[in-house]
């Protein structure tokens, strides 16, 4: 149960509605629905549908207003907002090499720019967007829509499939259905680094439930998974098992696919692949990846996440620590390194999720490399 038969019925008598109406029909009827729900309409794929479906918000953060270089390619198209689980699920079935990039909205409190064009031959597959503690804080004054992970949505969406990440830290059912009401077909769902006393929502799988149940087939969810066990929050020793366990609830209370928390290890990687099929979890699994552009960001990540390199592979940057770019190509080799092994363990696993944290240069990097040994074939 999603506790919200109040709001399903009708959703339900609306697109019956819908079904009955033509496009101008439905906009007369409906004028307060925002135009980037209007799939593929000519104005969605201008670079003012970002900003003409937001409002301005008045919050912590300056005027956002983010920077994008599409391909050539990609300025001709018109995706509306396509569901990223049929597109992993059609590139899986074709034994694709594919992979999406994780960016963060803001940035030191600039905002996101990034040109596609650096990573041609072949770029993301999709694009994902950060939430951060100060959007969870932010919802005590303003609405989903006014937090700048989803403002970018609209922005990408004509061009190239985007996912906002959600955590369930301060978020209330109100906030869930606030997203709800913005239609939008892909999110990640994640319990977060952070815990509020008496928050509505204590794990990812009951936001998960409630969000399948309101929203029905029609959103793509993700969750994570955890090679090197849950670190976040951790309190006690790490029990891979139970971690299965809960990730198991997460794909039956509703999610679509898998994205891996960081991970050093193509061994350790794999080993999870497998414990995740034999807990009868068939649901696509997709590896996230970090390339750390020097020490001090290594370190960084690992205070954030947990996760730490084998003390051998600790011990190596230790001794590149003052050399920036050897520290780069020693992660840049390591994950072609463990991007083959994954491909090559004959698991199905053909999806890479890179965490770029806006350094997107080491990405380009393994993906030259990894064209260079022919992947994609």
């Amino acid at each position: 149960m999603c506790f919200n038969l109040n709001r399903i019925q009708p959703a339900i008598t609306l697109l019956r509605s819908i079904t009955a109406l033509s496009r101008t029909q439905y906009q007369n009827h409906f004028p307060t629905l925002d135009k980037y729900q209007l799939y593929c309409s000519k104005r969605l794929c201008t670079s003012e549908a970002g900003d003409s479906t937001m409002n301005a918000p008045k919050l912590p953060w300056a005027k956002f207003n983010p920077c994008f270089e599409f391909t050539d390619a990609q300025k001709q198209l018109c995706l509306g907002d396509p569901n990223i689980a049929d597109i992993i699920a059609e590139k899986t079935a074709r034994k694709e090499f594919f992979y999406g990039i994780e960016t963060r909205a803001l940035s030191k409190r600039l905002t996101a720019c990034l040109d596609f064009n650096m990573f041609l031959p072949q770029v993301p597959d999709f694009i994902s967007i950060v939430w951060t503690r100060r959007f969870s804080e932010a919802l005590e004054v303003t609405t989903m829509r006014n937090l700048p992970n989803i403002q970018m949505i609209p922005i990408l969406t004509p061009h190239i499939p985007a996912m906002p990440h959600l955590t369930v830290h301060r978020v209330t059912q109100k906030d869930l259905n606030d997203f709800c009401d913005l239609n939008l077909s892909n999110v990640l769902v994640l319990r977060g680094d952070h815990f509020a006393e008496g928050q509505e929502y204590n794990y990812a799988y009951e936001a998960v439930k409630y969000l399948r149940c309101v929203r029905g087939k029609s959103l793509a969810i993700a969750v994570a998974g955890y090679p090197e066990g849950y670190t976040n929050l951790q309190v006690g020793p790490r029990d891979k098992a139970v971690d299965i366990e809960y990730l198991k609830m997460k794909i039956d209370a509703g999610a679509n696919l898998i994205i891996t928390q960081l991970c050093y290890s193509g061994e350790k990687i794999v080993q999870f692949v497998r414990d995740a099929r034999s807990a009868g979890i068939t649901a696509p699994i997709l590896v996230g990846s970090v390339v750390p552009h020097s020490f001090c960001n290594y370190l960084n990540i690992e205070r954030l996440t947990g996760v730490s390199l084998s003390p051998e592979g600790r011990g190596e940057m230790v001794q590149l620590s003052n050399d920036d770019s050897k520290v780069k190509d020693y992660f840049v080799q390591l994950m072609v390194r463990n991007i083959e092994h994954v491909l090559n363990a004959g698991l199905g696993i053909y999806g890479f999720q890179f965490f770029t944290l806006n350094h997107f240069e080491p990405i380009v990097e393994v993906l030259r490399k990894l064209c260079s040994r022919g992947i994609p074939k």
